[in-house]
Order: C-alpha cells, then structure tokens, then sequence
C-alpha cells in the first residue's frame, strides 16, 4: 500500500510538472491553479502529519525509510503554494508560440512599462505572465495623492484595434498606497482584437474617464479614457493583458492563458 500510494503521488506530481513546463496552453493554465489553491494545501497537511509520524517512529526507533520520501514528495507537492505567499522561487513559464503574439502600440505618452518574468507580481500566474503595468515618472513615491503620480489622468489611447465587449466605468479612485479596493480591475475595457481570435484588458482607469462603449469598433491609437487609481492598485497605473480566453467567460479569470505583447510606435 506504501508504494502504490508513494508511487501514485509521484505520478501526479509528474503530471503537473510536464503540463506546466512542457504542454503548456489551457491545460498548463488549469492545472497551476489546481496546483497552488487545491493540491498544495492538501500536500502541507499530509507534510505535517508525516513529520509527526516521523517523530513518533524515531521515538520508538522504527524504520522511517518510507516517512522520510514521503516526505519529500508531499514537500515538492506543498511548494506551490510560496505563489500566493509571494516567495515562489518558481514563476510561471512563458512558453506560447510566436504565432499568438500581438503588436500594440505604447497606449500612453511617454510612459514607463513593467513586465516580463523580473515582474514577480504578474509574472506567478498564468492569466498576467505576459502583462504589463505602465506608469509614468513621477512613480513609486509612496504618496497618498494621486496627483503626484506622473500618469494619474493621462489621457489613454487604445493599443490595439477591435470590438469592445465591456466596460466598467463607475468604480471610485482609491487612495494609494491603501486597501480600499472593492475589485480586482476596478474600471476597466475588454477587446476582442482583430485578426486574432484573442483578448486584450486595459484596466485601473479613471471613474468615469472612459469614452466607449460595449459593441462600438475602436481603431489602434484611439482615445479611450483616462488613468486612474480604481481596483487592486498600489498606485496609479495601466494595467494591459493580452489572453485567449474571453474575460466575460472566465469563471475563475487566473486560470486564462495570457499570451504575449510586444510594444512598438511604428504601427
């Protein structure tokens, strides 16, 4: 029974790591989420009760051969779990083809643009691997004023063209550098992009900055609202995302595979 059950773990956490690392796409974004919000907790209490098992059995001095590899398998299983912690050593990995990546134009002047897998707050899931946060200078001050950062009600202008598919537009500013937020992307624009059967999200504009409406056809370069400080920001900035997955069908919207964007003036 120990080795069928020793043997049966090992085979699951072999499955994930060749999903994530090597299959890659939906199945990849699916499976880290189960990884880190199902199967990790589940591996941390097993963790726990094989260390006290593991004690026990020194204490009376039996053979801990089998305690000590579950151990390491349930540990290996718990890691996932350091994503939520913000101490992952692991970050999830960008490997979509170049086929599904999208060129977008800078969607605000002379902006400043975070990203990539150094950007550890996007970067640990699959939905934002591939997102981006903009700002401007002034930034990372630590004020509580809007007004002192350099992107705060800049004007926003679309980085792509497509159909916009939603909107939010009601959702106060917070102040920075607090946990006032009621929602993940506060306001925010949703388009399907065209000539890619994929999405792209600007969010965090200003309460009532935004200038277009569910159904209408933007063109890339396009003013669409303004930068504000609404949903789960730190400070004032623009959040961009680019994913296969339609948002509005996204009943858990971390498990959307994001796909890549590269930034350029010349379109």
């Amino acid at each position: 029974m120990k080795k069928i059950s020793l043997g049966a773990l090992c085979l699951l956490a072999f499955f994930c790591m060749i999903s994530v690392f090597l299959i890659g796409g939906q199945l990849a974004a699916y499976i880290w989420n189960v990884a880190v919000f199902i199967f990790s907790p589940i591996a941390i209490i097993a963790l726990l009760i094989q260390l006290i098992v593991l004690m026990v059995f020194l204490i009376k001095k039996k053979n801990v051969s089998w305690n000590i590899r579950f151990i390491a398998v349930t540990f290996v299983m718990a890691l996932p779990i350091t994503v939520l912690l913000g101490i992952s050593p692991v970050t999830y990995p960008t490997n979509a083809n170049s086929h599904d990546t999208i060129i977008a134009t800078i969607p605000v002047e002379d902006a400043v643009i975070f990203g990539g897998k150094e950007y550890r707050s996007h970067a640990m899931w699959p939905s934002e691997c591939y997102a981006y946060d903009i700002v401007k200078e002034p930034h990372d001050v630590g004020s509580k004023n809007l007004e002192d950062y350099g992107i705060y009600n800049c004007d926003v202008y679309s980085p792509v063209s497509g159909t916009v598919i939603a909107t939010e537009n009601n959702e106060p500013d917070i102040t920075p550098n607090t946990d006032e937020f009621t929602s993940s992307m506060g306001n925010y624009i949703y388009i399907k992009i065209d000539g890619h059967d994929s999405y792209l999200i600007l969010a965090h504009f200003k309460q009532d900055s935004i200038s277009v409406g569910v159904g209408d056809h933007v063109e890339q370069k396009q003013l669409v609202g303004k930068v504000g400080n609404s949903g789960t920001t730190s400070e004032p900035h623009l959040h961009v995302q680019h994913q296969r997955n339609n948002p509005l069908d996204m009943t858990f919207p971390s498990c959307a595979e994001g796909l890549p964007i590269i930034f350029s003036d010349r379109k």
